[in-house]
């Protein structure tokens, strides 16, 4: 998935190199570029409302389980008292 932000960063961090080395500048700045593009796009990278979501589908995952981890040991009770 690509992430707008990602592509920000990258401008934003060319953008902020030093004035140009010389004659290599303008390839130093597309080195930078591909290698720093290439990086980011291989990391497992969400945005905040992703996580946010996931975070509240963990949550209610969770709350469900103990539900249900309550109702087991209500039963075995039952159980072991007849």
């Amino acid at each position: 998935m690509q992430i707008p932000d990602i592509d920000k960063l990258i401008q934003s961090v060319v953008e902020n190199l030093p004035a140009k080395a010389g004659p290599f500048g303008d390839e130093l700045q597309n080195y930078l570029q591909q290698a720093l593009s290439s990086s980011l796009k291989k990391m497992d990278l969400v945005t905040r409302h992703e996580f946010d979501i996931q975070t509240s589908v963990l949550q209610r995952t969770r709350a469900k389980v103990d539900e249900m981890e309550k109702i087991i040991k209500e039963l075995e009770a039952k159980i072991l008292n007849n």
